[in-house]
């Protein structure tokens, strides 16, 4: 069976239950008797969105029938499809058709995650926040997560880990003025750092490989920093000794190279008669 096919099937699995088939009634609800979802990991509602499906359910009604989980008699709370919900109240109807299930707090989050993940409804906020939100209400490891909404731990890593960035940055990025892969690179960045560097991205309209290439430059300042602080002297003695400029490339603390510069064929001449000479010597 393929990864994609495996990935469907646990996303199924949350949602319909063990082994895919359902295990639940559907029924009309009266729309006063249902509550907004504790477990929705969206937190952004587009109005104009909103507005356009209301209008088709004035029209047509609602096609799909939202789910719901039973908290009490005549009480309930749903699961996915709360824009559904809100259209519904908004077009002024009294009832929505439900598909009524008993989940557990861990079973409705989990299943509402998947329903958002797979219309690709969240932001990388929202979705970030969903899976941390699993983690921490219901001591899960990041490979149970990975396994219960059916993503890599990969993804669920580099998902949360976005969260250690700073509000504004967080706003930026809920907004959808950088993009998620702007983010994983703003994430190893210090929190000052991360937000000079977001304005920037949005100042000046740079891209992820942009940014990506700016990170990388920026490295090399600060090692070449750090080699002027290190290595300075050492270059300084040996040049004075060798009576020619040489600069020190350190790769590793352990490997590296030499360079001798000349400016003239006479100097190469001299640089290489010394190496010679040395090098007759030591035999």
């Amino acid at each position: 069976m393929s990864d994609n096919k495996k990935t469907l099937n646990r996303g199924l699995d949350a949602l319909l239950g063990s082994g895919g088939k359902p295990k639940r009634t559907i029924q009309d609800v009266n729309l006063t008797q249902i509550n907004a979802g504790r477990f929705q990991p969206r937190e952004v509602f587009d109005e104009e969105s909103l507005k356009e499906l209301t209008d088709s359910i004035k029209k047509h009604g609602v096609i799909s029938p939202i789910l719901v989980r039973e908290l009490g008699l005549n009480k309930y709370e749903v699961i996915a499809g709360e824009r559904r919900m809100r259209a519904s109240i908004q077009a002024g109807l009294e009832t929505i058709p439900c598909l009524v299930d008993q989940k557990e707090d861990q079973d409705a989050l989990e299943s509402a995650l998947i329903e958002n993940l797979q219309r690709e409804d969240l932001n990388a906020v929202e979705e970030a926040r969903g899976y941390d939100r699993l983690k921490r209400e219901f001591g899960l490891t990041q490979d149970e997560v990975a396994v219960s909404t059916g993503k890599a731990r990969s993804t669920i890593a580099n998902s949360i880990r976005i969260l250690s960035l700073p509000q504004k940055v967080l706003d930026f990025l809920s907004a959808g003025k950088i993009e998620k892969g702007h983010a994983k690179l703003l994430a190893s960045m210090e929190p000052k750092d991360a937000e000079i560097a977001a304005e920037n991205i949005i100042k000046n309209k740079l891209t992820v490989k942009d940014l990506s290439e700016s990170s990388r430059n920026r490295k090399k300042g600060i090692l070449k920093k750090e080699k002027q602080t290190d290595v300075l002297l050492i270059e300084q003695e040996m040049s004075e000794a060798f009576g020619h400029q040489i600069t020190v490339e350190a790769k590793t603390k352990q490997k590296g190279s030499l360079q001798i510069s000349y400016k003239t064929s006479d100097e190469l001449e001299t640089i290489i008669s010394k190496i010679l000479s040395k090098n007759n010597q030591t035999n």
